[in-house]
């Protein structure tokens, strides 16, 4: 009942705070047509700023909400304002170059409000917005609000939470308990969330990273507003003056000259295909059903009968060799090899035509040694690969030494003759051809580098992470660019070295060493740029980080 009470009491005080604010503000701002003014920083203005490093807010955590209060000053007159430590602002332009770096730029502007926007009963929300070519994206609110519609939002809060205490409604009871009492929620995801004392104008600087991409050659903003009263009256600002921002990117630096890669034609080919054919224990017959043959055997006639039938090349001899593994006597793996290559070339005579039979040298390894002391070599389940290699070269005899491998490594063996063996009973295919019309043995050409086509496309696109993965391997001038728009300025400096000068690569310089603070330098290096190539003063004056490098 007490708690009840409570709520009644708290109810009636509002109404009375309703009462005494009067009339309606959001009409009186109306008339007025207040809004808030947006401006660029000069120079001079941005160096302060960048030099500055003291907070320029304090945070403050109430309960689960986190809250951004700007530090006051108490004048000689007793009146309490805002001290952010920023000078009166004089516009001098709507328009600013801004540098990019890793694919962001930085906008930094004033936002002003003026008193007459202020009160101790309302709440201002300033929203900035970044206008795309596609879409409009808002930035991160700031809002300041005065001491009663502070009061007014802890009392509504209060009145929840004590509701919820009291009652413990569901999810859903919560949800409807909280718009029934909460009539201006705390913001979130706020830049500034400040209480303004008194009616001060309030002077805040605006600074934001931005991620770039290939719309981004010119960034408008914005600002939108509205001031919200205890009376639950609502004022939309009107709209503010536009600041244009134009991106210094390098990609004005990219050479779009297109690449090409030397081709060697040869008119002697060879082409080379393993395949794996099943044979009973000690027999040379083809059994198409047995294992995986079939797939075997219809891959084998699929690549040679598109060899032979296609009309660029001339088919001079087709080599079949069939081979065997280790185990066994090497005379009998020897007659083995031997029967199984002859019987499965009267097999592809038969299925594929009489066409190839002249055309089809028959091979055979007895037992593959070469093929098995690679893949001991390569696989590292073998503990004692290195003895077994050694035992392998060292006794000649090929029985004597699949014997010694057997007794000296019984565990190696097994694995050997259960995994290896399998991959060195196989056949190979070596098509030999000869290109048609052709004379020369090898004749060269050029061809379209389109993979570093690619890469210019993808850093054209500002996607400079993906095209630096195309460009690293050429070293050249679009390497360069790549790594200067990832900030990676010490490698675009070594590559640059070793380029040959123009005023393109002297320029380049010149922005590297600006942001590597080498100033001396850098100015040489732009100086050098304008004297090859007189555009490159103007292409300065735009820049803000050539700007750097002349300042005294």
């Amino acid at each position: 009942m007490k708690i009840c009470n409570k709520i009644l009491q708290i109810g009636l005080l509002s109404a009375a705070l309703g009462s005494l604010f009067g009339c309606s503000v959001a009409g009186r701002l109306q008339r007025q047509q207040m809004t808030a003014s947006l401006s660029q920083l000069t120079r001079a203005e941005r160096q302060e700023r960048q030099q500055d490093y003291r907070p320029q807010v304090v945070k403050l955590q109430r309960d689960s909400n986190t809250f951004f209060l700007a530090p006051v000053d108490t004048l000689a007159d007793g009146e309490r304002v805002m001290a952010l430590q920023i000078e009166q602002v004089t516009v001098v332009a709507k328009m600013r170059s801004i540098p990019e770096r890793n694919g962001r730029v930085v906008l930094d502007f004033i936002v002003t409000l003026p008193r007459q926007l202020l009160g101790k009963s309302r709440s201002v929300v300033i929203t900035p917005i970044l206008h795309k070519p596609d879409e409009s994206v808002a930035l991160e609110d700031l809002v300041i609000r005065g001491g009663r519609f502070s009061l007014l939002q802890e009392r509504d809060y209060w009145q929840y939470e004590t509701y919820v205490e009291r009652f413990r409604p569901d999810t859903v009871g919560r949800e409807a308990a909280f718009n029934r009492f909460v009539k201006f929620p705390y913001p979130e995801d706020v830049r500034l969330d400040s209480l303004v004392e008194g009616r001060s104008t309030v002077t805040y600087y605006y600074s934001q990273a931005v991620k770039t991409d290939e719309t981004s050659k010119k960034m408008l903003v914005t600002l939108q507003g509205q001031v919200l009263a205890v009376d639950d009256s609502a004022y939309r600002l009107p709209p503010s003056d536009t600041l244009s921002y134009v991106v210094s990117s390098m990609l004005s630096f990219v050479d779009t000259v297109p690449r090409y890669r030397i081709k060697v034609i040869d008119k002697f080919v060879t082409v080379e295909d393993r395949n794996y054919i099943q044979f009973f224990v000690g027999d040379t017959r083809v059994v198409d059903t047995l294992g995986d043959n079939r797939r075997q055997l219809d891959k084998i006639t699929g690549l040679m009968r598109q060899i032979v039938e296609q009309q660029e090349f001339y088919v001079d001899t087709i080599t079949l060799t069939a081979a065997s593994s280790p185990e066994g006597a090497y005379a009998f793996n020897e007659r083995l090899s031997q029967g199984r290559a002859a019987a499965l070339k009267r097999y592809l005579v038969r299925r594929y035509g009489r066409s190839i039979d002249t055309m089809l040298t028959v091979r055979w390894v007895a037992e593959d040694w070469a093929e098995l002391t690679t893949r001991i070599r390569t696989d590292r389940e073998i503990v004692n690969r290195d003895a077994i290699l050694e035992l392998i070269v060292e006794e000649k005899n090929p029985d004597r030494r699949e014997q010694a491998i057997r007794q000296q490594f019984s565990k190696e063996y097994a694995y050997i003759r259960s995994v290896i063996y399998p991959q060195l009973r196989a056949v190979n295919f070596r098509y030999n051809l000869r290109r048609k019309g052709m004379v020369k043995d090898t004749i060269h050409t050029t061809e379209l580098d389109t993979t570093y086509t690619r890469g210019v496309e993808l850093l054209q696109k500002r996607k400079y992470a993906k095209a630096l993965y195309i460009l690293n391997d050429y070293n050249d001038r679009n390497t360069v660019v790549a790594h200067l728009s990832l900030d990676h300025n010490e490698r675009a400096m070594e590559l640059l070295a070793a380029m040959p000068k123009d005023a393109v690569t002297e320029y380049l310089r010149a922005i590297a060493c600006s942001r590597l603070g080498r100033k001396a330098e850098g100015r040489e290096h732009f100086l050098e740029a304008c004297r090859l190539d007189g555009r490159m003063e103007y292409r300065g004056n735009l820049d803000p980080e050539i700007a750097e490098l002349l300042k005294q």
